[in-house]
């Protein structure tokens, strides 16, 4: 269970997120301090009118696989290999090539600008694709990001939905495929508030958090209730550096769920499963040259299409559950060269060290049977006004074994996979 000491200073963190939201938006406008239908008129005549520009791409990708993969969205969005699956006679159901072609990805995004509000420059987004919600909405217009913003000198507030913080957009792969580095690199959007205090060349940024299309998993499935039912919203603490060519932040998260509402026989449980992350992450830029990396050490961040996340290890009287989460270390590098014609190579690894308690029960997450994943993935990206042509090569690896009594995985052995793939976008 969670202890409840370890409650309190969340519930403190989302308040002062909270108050400092409010105070952000009624810093001092001279306007405000004007009253009457004069100063009204005065200040709807100094206001710039609001603008809408509309921008996205057609994209199109063509792959072959050299064997079954476990992916998202009729295997366009590639994990990790599936695990052998032997017949009677213990050939290899998943060791056939597959292929496949798909423009569900191509995007269209309205940017809003307007008059100022609370002292604040204002902006939003909304976007869009048609790669659905699940594999049977696929064609669907799907919601990507939905926000507000108010911007003031040192203050910064985000309303709505966005990257999560984790995704970090200040270091973030760029490689060919749609997976933007996953299981290494967090891929994932949530409805927030998001604060960011500015001094200078660093950012501290506080956000809370809640879940919608990328969930929790759980006893039944992966579902946003989870973390609903916790009653307080995954919290984020991250501190960014701004330079000439390096920068890059450090990062705390923290999320509580609550697995069950009520127990095999039928009683209430309040049982929660806290668990937390760690980040840091950098970004190199000279002339033609980019180095990014990133490292996550942290428990339960399936929902972030990583590796991970938590475990049945007690069950007390009356069918109450303990919980406890699985550690994972991810990490990837990405230098890239060019500019019109770009070269890169991308590295990521990722490690399942397990719990610190003994597991006796369920699995909830990606990869409890998964011991390491590695992934090697050159690239070459051609671009022409705008139209980009790019090209990559994916060779990843996990080692598929079986979890001991802490969840840590013995007798792994490797499984491959060889993704070639080819994509065309065309901007607007």
């Amino acid at each position: 269970m969670e202890a409840k000491g370890a409650v309190l200073p969340f519930r403190l963190f989302a308040a002062s997120l909270m108050a400092m939201a409010i105070l952000s938006m009624v810093q001092a406008d001279p306007l405000m301090a004007q009253s009457g239908p004069q100063a009204a008129a005065d200040s709807a005549r100094a206001e710039p009118a609001a603008s809408v520009r509309l921008s996205g791409f057609v994209k199109t990708d063509y792959w072959l696989d050299s064997r079954s993969v476990v992916a998202a969205r009729e295997d366009l969005f590639l994990l990790y290999p599936a695990d052998r699956l032997p017949d009677v006679e213990g050939a290899d159901l998943n060791g056939d090539p597959v292929f496949n072609f798909s423009a569900i990805t191509s995007r269209i995004a309205a940017h809003l600008a307007g008059p100022t509000a609370f002292g604040a420059r204002t902006s939003g987004l909304i976007e869009a694709d048609f790669s659905g919600v699940t594999n049977a909405d696929i064609n669907g217009l799907r919601l990507r990001h939905a926000y507000m913003m108010l911007e003031w000198d040192r203050v910064s507030l985000l309303l709505g939905q966005w990257w999560h913080p984790m995704f970090a957009v200040d270091a973030v792969p760029s490689v060919v495929s749609l997976n933007t580095g996953a299981p290494f690199q967090p891929f994932i959007r949530n409805p927030q508030v998001s604060l960011q205090l500015k001094q200078g060349r660093s950012v501290v940024l506080l956000a809370a958090i809640a879940q919608r299309d990328n969930a929790s998993d759980g006893p039944m499935g992966t579902s946003p209730d989870y973390l609903r039912q916790g009653l307080w919203p995954n919290v984020h603490l991250q501190w960014i550096r701004y330079g000439e060519m390096l920068s890059g932040g450090l990062a705390l998260d923290y999320k509580s769920l609550r697995p069950r509402l009520v127990t095999d026989s039928g009683l209430k449980t309040t049982g929660r499963i806290g668990t937390h992350a760690m980040m840091g992450y950098m970004r190199y830029q000279k002339n033609l040259l980019e180095v990014k990396g990133k490292a996550i050490w942290g428990q339960n961040l399936s929902e972030h299409l990583l590796m991970g996340g938590y475990a049945e290890r007690h069950t007390l009287a009356g069918g109450h559950v303990e919980y406890a989460g699985l550690n994972h270390l991810m990490a990837w590098g990405n230098v890239l060269y060019g500019e019109r014609t770009r070269a890169g190579l991308f590295v990521g690894w990722s490690k399942n060290y397990g719990a610190r308690q003994e597991i006796t029960g369920d699995y909830y997450g990606r990869g409890h049977d998964i011991d390491y994943v590695y992934r090697l993935a050159p690239s070459v990206v051609f671009s022409s006004g705008k139209v980009s042509l790019g090209a990559e090569l994916e060779w990843t690896v996990a080692a598929y074994g079986t979890p001991d009594s802490r969840g840590r995985v013995v007798n792994a052995e490797d499984v491959g996979n060889l993704r070639l793939l080819v994509s065309g976008l065309y901007f607007f």
